[in-house]
């Protein structure tokens, strides 16, 4: 097996001290598709999130553009069918926000990032034990990190991972966040229930 056939990235083993860094402030918008249920500014510890940190801190996931966001929020399966289920979408919005505060991020897209033994594969590789070793360093000396994301193919960073304390923040939310049915379908993504997609083929 050559290096080629496996995966580069394991845990951080080099000092991160002097890891290319990026400010995140309010004059950035952000966008998170979230559950219509729930607030945006949700920190997540459960570890099913790629740079999840754990309890008693958490991983907030917002992107730059709401079509990432949309791609982020409904994931493989947008990527396997080219459809939004109509069922998924009806519980899910997007929200747009702005930070209350300047936040410093380990800019994982820098150039100098592979100095310290960073590769594309910490937003590809799937389990996410490695990227959650990452975000762990990364949080010792930065409030949260920029990337690209899994499920985009644009050549700049898309996303933000903010560390926090878990569970929800009571920072200000966005006042009428947008349905992600309606979100999708301005954005031209088919949003339909999986049946009716291939009825045509069905018929008679």
């Amino acid at each position: 097996m050559s290096h080629r056939d496996t995966v580069a990235l394991g845990p951080p083993l080099r000092s991160l001290f002097r890891f290319p860094g990026c400010e995140l402030t309010a004059a950035q918008p952000l966008i998170r598709g979230h559950s219509t249920g729930n607030g945006p500014w949700w920190f997540a510890s459960s570890g099913r999130g790629r740079c999840d940190l754990t309890q008693p801190h958490g991983t907030c996931y917002l992107t730059f553009d709401e079509l990432t966001a949309i791609r982020e929020t409904v994931g493989e399966t947008l990527a396997r069918t080219g459809v939004v289920s109509d069922a998924f979408a009806a519980t899910r919005c997007l929200s747009t926000l702005a930070v209350p505060h300047e936040h410093q991020l380990a800019d994982t897209c820098a150039g100098t990032a592979a100095d310290f033994g960073l590769t594309r594969e910490l937003e590809s590789m799937t389990p996410y034990g490695v990227p959650q070793e990452w975000a762990a360093a990364f949080s010792a000396t930065f409030a949260g990190i920029r990337y690209q994301t899994r499920f985009s193919t644009r050549p700049n960073p898309n996303a933000v991972g903010l560390f926090g304390e878990a569970g929800e923040a009571t920072w200000s939310t966005d006042a009428n966040p947008e349905p992600l049915v309606a979100a999708a379908r301005r954005c031209g993504f088919t949003v339909a229930a999986r049946r009716d997609r291939y009825a045509s083929s069905r018929r008679p």
